[in-house]
């Protein structure tokens, strides 16, 4: 079949994503593409947030299409390279975003149905888009000197025991795990879950404030985190606005208890969890102790922000 007509495909690929292993499948995966009829370049990425700038600098020369090669932390820094650094607009509002999936985590994978090269392939082949919600974050104080205030996702960002989690990952070789990826983030979450304890939050919901005491606020696109984890089971990526689960102070039974449910997706309406809807969420720590937060499974800061959906801000191609 012959692909729509787009004006270049960039595949935008993280070598070091899984483990390695996308490295070692990138010959697979360019062969598989050049038996269809798309034209394609490759950018393998060397550093940290060079997808990002590699993509923006592509959107701007005019490439119609960017396919993230790699997991959630690649598509999340191919999502942020689709806005402009300085007043947040599209860089190409109609320019497509793909994804062959070959990382750690694989949640984004997920929300969409999962699925592999073949199914990819096929889609980028297809070309059927639809337009995807995405989540802009504003921190009130950058947590580095010279950080981005504004960043973006779509999938899920959490702040409070989540943040904690991916912190402690990227400062272990755990980040290199591959495949065991899963069962590593499982075993991280629960010893910071048992440790973490609550933090005191100011939420504001579409003009709606509620002040809670909580180990976790999870800002849901998409549904599933931490490497499987179905937070958000009622979760829509394109219905304009986000599910916000709050997860409370319970004790450590009912925690252990509690996480099978989580990955099922069955934990939504247990002792100290709740759920709430919102197009924009204040969220603001009363405490000392910092809350750092997360995107995507890369850590993007720490204490007050407001998040705020951009419905069908994203081409997707694939969905």
């Amino acid at each position: 079949m012959e692909a729509p007509e787009v004006a270049g495909t960039l595949l935008m690929v993280n070598p070091a994503s899984a483990g390695g292993a996308t490295l070692r499948r990138l010959p697979e995966i360019l062969d598989a593409l050049r038996h269809t009829d798309i034209a394609f370049d490759v950018h393998l990425t060397t550093e940290p947030g060079e997808a990002t700038e590699r993509c923006r600098e592509a959107l701007r020369s005019g490439v119609g299409r960017v396919v993230a090669v790699g997991g959630d932390g690649t598509i999340n820094e191919v999502v942020n390279g689709y806005f402009e650094v300085t007043g947040g607009n599209p860089v190409a509002p109609d320019a497509q975003l793909g994804l062959i999936p070959s990382g750690t985590g694989g949640d984004f994978r997920r929300t969409l149905g999962g699925g592999g090269l073949d199914r990819a392939v096929a889609a980028l082949t297809e070309g059927r888009t639809r337009r995807l919600d995405a989540g802009r974050i504003e921190v009130d104080t950058p947590s580095v000197a010279g950080g981005n205030r504004i960043s973006y996702f779509i999938n899920v960002a959490d702040w409070g025991v989540g943040g904690e989690v991916v912190a402690r990952v990227n400062r272990s070789r755990f980040k290199r795990a591959g495949p065991r990826g899963s069962a590593i983030f499982l075993g991280v979450s629960l010893s910071e879950l048992w440790g973490y304890g609550v933090r005191e939050v100011d939420l504001v919901i579409d003009g709606m404030t509620l002040r809670r005491r909580v180990s976790n606020v999870v800002v849901a696109n998409g549904q599933y985190f931490g490497g499987g984890m179905h937070v958000a089971p009622r979760a829509r990526l394109d219905d304009g606005a986000f599910d916000i689960v709050l997860i409370g102070a319970m004790p450590h039974w009912r925690m252990l208890l509690g996480i099978p449910r989580l990955y099922r997706g069955t934990h939504l309406g247990m002792p100290g969890i709740e759920l709430f809807r919102g197009k924009k969420v204040r969220i603001v720590p009363t405490g000392d102790r910092p809350l750092r937060f997360e995107a995507e499974g890369e850590l993007a800061g720490a204490g007050a922000a407001t998040v705020t959906c951009l419905p069908g801000a994203i081409p997707f191609v694939g969905a």
